[in-house]
């Protein structure tokens, strides 16, 4: 057997000494994958994915076990999300296109990265809803290489948004999709705000609600168009903002320009990732 490694800029012990998680805990975690005979899991995981969970999951040690599980068996049954992800596919390229996103460089006061995102290309025709899942959680990656935060602050902004593209919702992935979020994440979800919330946001909501736990949905905060520009602020610091919305940073085309190079770095990550997920556990192999 090959052993395969995703490349991380950070070790265990960074972590440990910055007192997010600790060996104990990862050790406990462990030597408890080590009694199970799950048919979604593969033969080995990485150190750096544990402490990765143990840190979404603020040290609770039965809610990581579970994470795992889930993270394992939701992505395998979820490929057209979580499998093929290859910059070079058409269908790719025309979400990065269509979509602007970013894992935003400047963290807040807490440590917390913040997720943007905004439609580029308005017109509905070019919006793919299970290849924008995609990327969403592509930036994950990008997130997780040089420096784990403890949580996750989500900002989508829906200019541009219209009824047809509701036309685009796919019911199944979208299930999907919020399965893995919640049960599965390990990134430590902390506020979702929506920008520009369009007036038939509760027509999207009647579509996705059923979806969505309550203490997700505690987390969802709408702004209408029009924000002040201290509410703004409040949503999140000045110096982590585009300057499109008064912030210290790049435009947002800017930030997506990089975040665009750091997909093409992490290309590899992504080849190695799914075909250390599609090994056969080590019990079938006997």
């Amino acid at each position: 057997m090959i052993t395969m490694e995703l490349d991380y800029k950070w070790t265990p012990e960074d972590i440990f000494a910055k007192g997010m998680t600790t060996k104990e805990d990862l050790e406990t975690i462990k030597t408890w994958l080590s009694t199970l005979n799950d048919e979604y899991l593969p033969p080995n995981i990485q150190d750096h994915l544990l402490v990765l969970f143990l840190i979404s999951c603020v040290n609770n040690i039965e809610l990581t076990k579970k994470t795992i599980l889930s993270y394992y068996k939701l992505k395998q049954h979820a490929p057209e999300i979580f499998d093929d992800r290859n910059l070079k596919r058409s269908e790719l390229q025309t979400a990065l296109n269509t979509i602007h996103l970013s894992s935003i460089p400047v963290r807040t006061d807490e440590g917390d990265v913040i997720h943007y995102f905004k439609l580029n290309d308005s017109n509905y025709n070019n919006f793919d809803l299970v290849q924008a899942m995609k990327v969403s959680y592509m930036i994950m990656d990008v997130t997780h290489e040089k420096n784990p935060p403890p949580g996750l602050i989500v900002l989508i902004d829906m200019k541009g948004f219209g009824l047809m593209h509701m036309t685009k919702l796919k019911i199944g992935a979208v299930k999907k999709y919020f399965s893995f979020l919640q049960e599965a994440l390990p990134l430590r979800m902390k506020e979702i705000h929506i920008l520009n919330s369009v007036y038939f946001i509760d027509k999207i909501l009647a579509l996705i609600k059923v979806f969505m736990k309550s203490e997700l949905m505690d987390l969802v905060h709408f702004h209408s168009p029009g924000i002040e520009q201290e509410k703004m602020f409040e949503i999140a610091p000045k110096k982590c903002l585009p300057k499109d919305y008064g912030g210290d940073l790049p435009s947002a085309s800017e930030l997506h320009d990089i975040t665009l190079q750091q997909f093409k770095d992490r290309q590899e990550f992504w080849n190695i990732e799914e075909m250390i997920r599609k090994e056969a556990p080590i019990w079938k192999k006997s």
